[in-house]
């Protein structure tokens, strides 16, 4: 149930007042704020003090650091997204940019070179060449080995010839020695004979046939040595005939080596020709995979001198900066706490990381906290307002996104606003040694004069029973188990009244008994 000791005491303190006035009759005090007992339905809830936090927060800066050169907005500045808020010194990221465009260059120009490689071309050149060896190699052995077997035809057709000659000269030897002989001639190796003279009675036929006895023993040495001569003739034509076929197997054997080695030309050309063609697709992959990183760097260059520029990221008003310029600022690194179930922040948040920053620093309890923590500029969205609270975990059972809520805040006391419960976080948040969760309720109207982080109490209506006589609570006084309010009296007098409380809600406290409908009761003035 919603209970608020510090209403209570407060109504109790002003009605003790309006009675030592009224009783001490000292001038005329101003008429006392009453209320009628009326018949209304009592809400039940659950409350907790939070604050106002805008609808969005964002804390910005530079993502690298620099000397500020210019600040183009003020604190309450309302602008809009894509609107310049500052600039930093970007000499040192107009610097980066044109190296990082250098290296594009370098590596595009590199890529350029290996597509323009001529190491495919040349090698596939050099294969053709290889092939015309080879083939020049085969008709050079084959047109050897042709000239070999021709000159083995040659010398075995002199064999054959030295071979005929020989055995004709042999035969024609062998006719004169039996031709000499038969004439009682003498022997290859006597002296030769004299002349044939005729002999006086002797037929013509044996003076031929004695005629030539008598030339045969003549010729006989003769033949002789043209017999030894054509042998000696048959063993130098089977001789040269040795010599040429030796010569073919020889040139047969080189022949073979010849093609082989163009053969291993051929091969070797042949894999430099694969091992380029393999290796291009490579070559240009890295080589483009060169000129993207590149590009990168350029992209990344630029997108650092585009960073020396601050613009708004959405529309807001400007509620804190920190910097002037000349000044050297930090890469912004904070980052908002957001509320459940939005884009609100956690009221107070950063403050208090940058007070705790101050205290470590040694600035004590007394030091504040920077306006939007260390960050340099925060831009905050207030078009509408959420109240963001922390709830003990026992109430914050009992609330679900969708519930009514009431909000009321000490700087404005005259106001009431209507929300909605949000959000509920999912998870707890230690707030001096007590488990509680924060709840962010939507401010349906919100009024003009609300600002973020303003004191608020929020209370939440988790239930409603029926109409029945009550009071409001700011009319209660409670004083132990005693309950009671003032009733005042149509001619002005003001009458302490005990009454029976039934159920307490957010802004109203049934009556079981001791009050009837339509009387005036005495209620706290709001501070």
């Amino acid at each position: 149930m919603i209970f608020s000791p510090r209403r209570a005491v407060g109504a109790t303190a002003l009605i003790t007042a309006v009675l030592v006035v009224s009783g001490c009759g000292g001038g005329s005090a101003p008429p006392p704020r009453t209320v009628p007992v009326a018949r209304a339905a009592v809400e039940t809830g659950v409350s907790a003090q939070g604050s106002v936090s805008a609808t969005a927060n964002n804390n910005i800066g530079f993502p690298k650091g620099g000397q500020l050169t210019e600040v183009n907005v003020d604190v309450g500045d309302q602008v809009r997204a894509g609107q310049v808020l500052a600039k930093i010194d970007d000499f040192n990221a107009r610097q980066a940019v044109d190296q990082a465009e250098a290296a594009l260059a370098g590596q595009q120009a590199a890529y350029q070179q290996a597509l323009d490689n001529t190491a495919v071309d040349g090698a596939g050149n050099s294969v053709a060449q290889a092939r015309r060896i080879v083939q020049a190699t085969e008709r050079q052995v084959d047109a050897t080995l042709d000239a070999d077997g021709e000159a083995i035809h040659q010398a075995e057709r002199a064999v054959n010839q030295a071979k005929k000659g020989a055995a004709a000269a042999q035969a024609q030897y062998a006719a004169d020695q039996q031709s000499c002989a038969s004439q009682g001639g003498a022997s290859a190796y006597g002296p030769p004979r004299m002349p044939f003279l005729p002999v006086p009675g002797q037929t013509q036929q044996q003076q031929q046939a004695g005629a030539a006895a008598t030339n045969s023993c003549i010729t006989l040495p003769g033949s002789q040595n043209q017999a030894a001569m054509a042998q000696q003739g048959v063993a130098q034509a089977e001789a040269q005939l040795s010599q040429a076929r030796s010569k073919k197997q020889i040139d047969e054997a080189s022949g073979r080596v010849q093609i082989e080695q163009a053969r291993n030309g051929l091969v070797q050309t042949q894999n430099q020709l694969d091992a380029s063609r393999a290796d291009r697709p490579h070559q240009l992959d890295g080589a483009q995979a060169q000129v993207d990183n590149a590009r990168v760097g350029v992209e990344n260059a630029q997108r650092d001198l585009a960073n020396t520029t601050l613009r708004a990221p959405v529309d807001g008003v400007v509620t804190a900066i920190n910097g002037a310029v000349g000044e050297f600022l930090q890469p912004s690194s904070g980052t908002t706490p957001l509320a459940p179930g939005g884009e609100a922040a956690i009221p107070g948040a950063a403050s208090a990381n940058a007070g705790a920053a101050a205290a470590s620093m040694g600035g004590g309890g007394a030091s504040p906290g920077r306006p939007g923590g260390s960050q340099f500029l925060v831009l905050q969205n207030t078009s509408g307002f959420s109240v963001v609270a922390p709830f003990q975990e026992i109430d914050a059972a009992a609330l679900v996104p969708g519930q009514a809520a009431h909000v009321t805040l000490d700087a404005l006391p005259d106001v009431t606003l209507d929300g909605t419960v949000l959000a509920v976080s999912p998870a707890s948040t230690d707030i001096a040694n007590v488990i509680n969760y924060y709840v962010t309720v939507a401010v349906a109207r919100p009024d003009s004069r609300l600002k973020d982080g303003q004191t608020a109490q929020t209370s939440v209506i988790t239930g409603e029973g029926p109409d029945a006589i009550s009071v409001p609570n700011s009319a209660v006084i409670r004083q132990g188990d005693r309950t009671s309010v003032v009733v005042v009296e149509p001619g002005g007098r003001q009458v302490p009244t005990p009454f029976t409380p039934g159920l307490v809600g957010a802004d109203r406290t049934e009556v079981r008994s001791g009050l009837t409908e339509g009387q005036q009761v005495l209620v706290a003035a709001r501070r």
